[in-house]
């Protein structure tokens, strides 16, 4: 029996379903890496718009997706700006993502944040 390295086969996938091993293994690694960011933020959007856990989610996703900013540095962002830090992305990251985060509603920490970071992208 031979196995194929390069990607995972699995029976009933078509040809253009394979996916590539070290592709799935880094989008596993980031998961692990950025969930605890991500669920801080979540907890924040729970809390100021009192949300569920789903649609708390669904507002950091679609500030991601408004910004065009990945989802967990919408995370970073948030949890640097609500804990009242300073975020370490480029400040026009971090001024598309407040603004999309004052859009959705979300005042309290982020109402009066100021976009000035540490630009380390």
């Amino acid at each position: 029996m031979s196995v194929d390295r390069g990607s995972a086969k699995i029976e009933g996938m078509k040809p253009h379903d394979q996916v590539d091993v070290e592709t799935e293994l880094k989008t596993l690694r980031d998961i692990a890496v950025h969930r605890p960011e991500i669920e801080q933020a979540k907890g924040m959007v729970r809390l100021l718009l009192s949300f569920d856990d789903e649609t708390a989610f669904t507002v950091l996703r679609e500030i991601s997706q408004r910004s065009n900013i990945k989802l967990y540095d919408v995370a970073a962002i948030m949890v640097a700006v609500g804990s009242g830090g300073s975020p370490d992305r480029n400040e026009a990251v971090v001024a598309a993502v407040l603004t999309e985060v004052r859009a959705h509603g979300l005042g309290g920490p982020f109402a009066g944040a100021e976009t000035a970071s540490t630009d380390r992208s």
